[in-house]
């Protein structure tokens, strides 16, 4: 879960280098570094551990110049996120960086020993530097060197490399971990995603698995794993650079939030027409695929399966199909019965989470009647993979805890359901449900109306070591990630029940000091909520109710009520949702954590 820049140019790199590593910081902040080739043809490496920034001021401090190099930011897995375990690595007269990782490491290792090349890091990437290093000095031909180390390597990687025998190229290895090149004039680039291109180059291509590349500034030649030169398609890219950017807002998670307001907007005008949702918007002829559905299969990883999870309450609400919400990391493991009739969906917002890649590429070998991805990216390659495909467009979500993509996702999904929704035998489901989706813009204007009183109860969390949150139906899922939001970025534990499950072990863990947060859209399910919350109260629980029921409480009851606005069942998820992403932003600016880059975390799962 790392990001690899890399600039080949008639000018010095070293700017550029650090421009586009800024803008892949996301993926990965414990350490960051560059190589470049030097005007004498030397190699000169600079690392540091922590953020782009602290690498800035080394680089000027280095005084390294040159026209082509590569760049890295890491998230450790193999090795701590110390300076020594830094990319990029070196061996002799190459210098990679790469995300990804390497299976056969130790083995590979134990070849290079015996072979006398000594390792330095505790990390499986420095096994590439050495083998790469090890080719170039038997074949001296990049390509050829290339070749012979992606057939050692097993495992994923995107590999950016530099060879002082070539001072003017970029080697570039792509297998199971996503890696393009950008097309510019009198220079060209590889990116771990299109965000560090988006000022640089409109035209890029998209490297395949197992191909390798040799880079120019002025040409790009892309081989198979055979050698048999490849001709790649040139695509232009559709992202905006002005989306990048945080405006007027302290964090990107902030702005995120209220993004959601315009997304929800410019989905109900783009998919909904004069007389309804629009005709196949998840793809060619997709309309009639879905209306033979009998079962569906979701598949994702953490928000996204959030989303998934409500989603199979929606759809079994008011159709007969038979839904499953899997976790990707689960799925992609286990023996899997697909009935006939049966759709694959896949959920992401980057399109790069590697464990829904698996699925999915799983999922294409087991006979389902096609794979439908919903993704925010659409140089992707989980779209790439799919049959069908909905883009959610909600821009570029920078900051690590997914707010926008959510939210996003779980529009698609009620697009999803009202076309589903027209199998069933209930009278006009699907009105309802675009009823319900049209109000939605007003009564989110009213639900961030709220963000005071919730400023106010976030003071409450800054001490606490735990918290609860409670739902029941459709909100149990979004209890679910009001309890990730909070625990990812203000470092709080935090679990989601279905309130019914509270007696069954977690009424243990209540006393005066456990905040409980129910959930509670004034539904068919509200009352038992209540009878749930009722026990908390009387073991002293710190109980917070999001509700537009009235209730009436006692003057010397302590619980405190947030009201919300009234809302329809289908669209209360998204509702709810807000509120809870507010109070986990809160309580983090309370504990002052690092909001937009939580510790530990990356936003592109790119590695198992």
């Amino acid at each position: 879960m790392c990001g690899i820049f890399g600039v080949v140019s008639s000018q010095q790199v070293q700017s550029s280098l650090i421009d586009g590593l800024s803008k892949l910081e996301y993926r990965g902040y414990d350490s960051a570094g560059l190589s470049i080739l030097t005007a004498n043809n030397k190699i000169k490496r600079v690392r540091c551990v922590g953020k782009v920034k602290n690498l800035k001021s080394l680089l000027v401090k280095s005084k390294s110049r040159g026209v082509c190099g590569i760049a890295h930011t890491r998230w450790a897995t193999h090795g701590e996120p110390i300076l020594k375990n830094s990319h990029p690595h070196n061996s002799k007269c190459v210098s990679i960086a790469h995300n990804g990782i390497i299976e056969n490491a130790d083995e590979l290792k134990k070849f290079l020993l015996k072979k006398k090349y000594k390792f330095t890091s505790d990390t499986d990437s420095e096994v590439i530097a050495h083998l790469l290093n090890y080719f170039v000095v038997y074949h001296n031909d990049a390509t050829k060197a290339l070749i012979a180390v992606t057939k050692k390597l097993q495992g994923s990687y995107a590999i950016g490399g530099i060879c002082d025998k070539w001072p003017g190229t970029l080697l570039v290895a792509c297998n199971g971990s996503p890696l393009l090149i950008g097309i510019g004039n009198d220079e060209n680039y590889i990116s771990s995603d299109m965000h560090a291109l988006s000022n640089k180059s409109e035209k890029f291509i998209l490297l395949s698995d197992m191909e390798i590349a040799t880079i120019t500034k002025d040409t790009v030649d892309v081989f198979s794993q055979s050698g048999k030169k490849l001709k790649k398609t040139i695509s232009n890219s559709t992202k905006s650079n002005i989306e990048i950017s945080k405006g007027t807002y302290k964090h990107f998670m902030r702005k995120e939030i209220y993004e959601q307001y315009d997304i929800v907007v410019n989905a109900i005008k783009n998919k909904i027409g004069a007389y309804g949702l629009l005709p196949n918007i998840f793809g060619p002829n997709s309309d009639k695929l879905l209306l033979k559905t009998k079962h569906i299969h979701f598949v994702a990883c953490g928000t996204s399966y959030n989303a998934a999870l409500i989603a199979k309450y929606w759809i079994e609400d008011v159709t007969d199909i038979v839904c499953t919400a899997e976790i990707a990391s689960e799925y992609r493991y286990r023996t899997v019965n697909v009935p006939k009739g049966t759709l694959f969906v896949a959920i992401s917002q980057s399109g790069e989470t590697a464990d829904t890649i698996y699925s999915a590429k799983k999922a294409k070998t087991r006979g389902y009647s096609s794979l439908l991805s919903i993704c925010n990216v659409p140089e992707s390659s989980l779209t790439r993979l799919s049959d069908l495909v909905y883009l959610t467009h909600a821009g570029p979500e920078i900051s690590v805890a997914s707010t926008k993509a959510f939210t996003s996702q779980l529009v698609a999904l009620l697009f999803m359901t009202m076309v589903l929704s027209r199998t069933s035998s209930l009278k006009n489901i699907e009105k309802t449900i675009l009823k319900q989706l049209k109000s939605l813009p007003s009564i989110l204007k009213r639900t961030f109306s709220l963000e005071k009183i919730i400023k106010t109860i976030a003071k409450n969390f800054k001490n606490k070591k735990h918290t609860l949150f409670l739902g029941r139906g459709a909100s149990y899922p979004i209890a679910l990630e009001a309890a990730l939001k909070l625990k990812e970025i203000t470092y709080i534990h935090a679990e989601g029940y279905a309130a019914g499950e509270l007696k069954h072990g977690p009424l243990a863990l209540v006393d005066k000091n456990l905040p409980v947060v129910g959930l509670m859209p004034d539904n068919n399910l509200v009352n038992q909520v209540l009878s749930n919350l009722a026990e908390v109260k009387a073991r002293q629980g710190l109980v917070y109710i999001f509700t537009n029921k009235k209730l009436k409480n006692s003057k010397t009851d302590k619980t405190k009520v947030v009201s919300m606005p009234s809302c329809g069942h289908f669209v209360s998820p998204i509702v709810y949702v807000i509120p809870m992403q507010l109070l986990a932003y809160y309580v983090a600016i309370e504990k002052k954590t690092n909001i937009d880059q939580p510790r530990n975390l990356a936003k592109s799962v790119t590695v198992e």
